[in-house]
């Protein structure tokens, strides 16, 4: 408190793991903004007391009492390590710093950037970074979506007053108003993803709604926050995980089950894989009618289809090594949160050509930012 001004008593966001609160620094501790310029504007996380001890006691109840009842397949000592690094919030300030390097050519195009990070003022359980004037993806939704068929917004009903309803709909219509920037925001979510995924191979591992924000001073582009939870596939998995992305976006059962036992790490009984390639195949067919769409002509649905398969794995006893785990929920989140902003957003299909140009990459044929532009 010493070295910041203006230290808001009240924070002005909470989460389960820690609390935001607005101030100014000093100016010996400035931060220095992408074209130099002070940045003196701050917001100070500080983390919940006692939440180290409250984790581990609520991932005890997920894997002893609730038998971790959302299908994430993976071990409780690589889950407990993931949340350790995701409460120490210098392992934050890390990512952040990592995601600006490897997003330096982006962010000085001015589409994606990601908050300055206080190094002096640093500590597990406080982080000092850059405010952004702006609301998140969530925020501006309000748990409304603009891609609606109900052009008129709320309607009256015996529970809402009429004050209630014409201050609704008034909401309705600024919201209505993003709607046309909506869509270059889900191209630069995908965009941001898949560089990501299939360029850098260090992935936000939460990018939902509220980790997503628009800057008031630059609605065109987004601001990606908190960053404590991250995924990276180890290097000789990458083309195998690859390839099974592909796989799932053109129907291919045999190399979907083929690269998921392969990806098991606990013994499995010969019948439980007999079984479980069976319901694999399907599962394909529920999601896969011809490369790329579903059985109704429209594009795979991504996320569902994650959540299927995971489910068959939790349930035929299989285990996930956690990178590839984390990588493929991962995958799911933020296709969610693309369809939330575009529903006609055609991931598969950005997905396909990303992979295609990742590999033409490789034999020095071609160029995989030139694909990005693009999008």
């Amino acid at each position: 408190r010493r070295d910041l001004r203006n230290f808001s008593r009240e924070p002005v966001a909470s989460g389960t793991i820690a609390q935001v609160h607005r101030a100014k620094l000093k100016p010996q501790y400035a931060l220095r903004g992408k074209n130099g310029e002070m940045i003196t504007d701050v917001a100070v996380k500080v983390q919940h007391p006692e939440v180290l001890k409250q984790t581990y006691i609520d991932i005890d109840i997920m894997f002893e009492g609730a038998g971790l009842i959302f299908a994430v397949p993976f071990s409780k000592a690589e889950f407990v390590s993931g949340m350790q690094r995701q409460i120490n919030f210098e392992w934050e300030a890390y990512n952040l710093q990592k995601f600006k390097q490897n997003f330096h050519e982006e962010i000085s195009e001015g589409w994606v950037t990601f908050p300055e990070v206080s190094k002096e003022l640093l500590a597990p359980q406080v982080l000092v970074e850059s405010w952004v004037e702006g609301k998140t993806v969530s925020e501006l939704f309000d748990g409304r979506n603009p891609n609606t068929k109900n052009e008129k917004g709320p309607h009256y009903t015996q529970k809402k007053t009429e004050a209630e309803v014409l201050e609704e709909r008034s909401k309705f219509r600024k919201l209505k108003a993003y709607k046309d920037k909506m869509g270059n925001w889900a191209k630069t979510i995908f965009r941001t993803n898949a560089k990501m995924f299939l360029k850098d191979n260090f992935v936000h591992g939460d990018l939902h709604a509220g980790n997503v924000m628009v800057s008031k001073d630059n609605p065109e582009s987004i601001v990606v926050i908190d960053a404590g939870c991250t995924c990276q596939l180890e290097e000789e998995v990458r083309p195998k995980f690859e390839n099974f992305v592909s796989a799932m976006c053109e129907g291919n059962v045999e190399e979907i089950t083929e690269t998921l036992v392969e990806f098991n790490k606990k013994e499995t009984p010969t019948a439980n894989l007999s079984r479980f390639k069976q319901n694999i195949g399907k599962t394909v067919k529920k999601f896969v009618g011809s490369p790329g769409q579903d059985p109704d002509g429209e594009p795979v649905r991504i996320g569902a289809f994650l959540t299927a398969v995971l489910k068959e794995i939790q349930k035929h006893g299989m285990m996930l090594r956690s990178d590839v785990a984390m990588s493929l929920v991962t995958l799911g989140l933020s296709e969610g949160l693309i369809k939330q902003l575009d529903p006609k957003f055609d991931c598969v299909r950005g997905t396909m050509a990303y992979i295609v140009a990742r590999n033409q990459e490789k034999a020095s044929r071609f160029n995989f930012e030139s694909v990005l532009s693009q999008w």
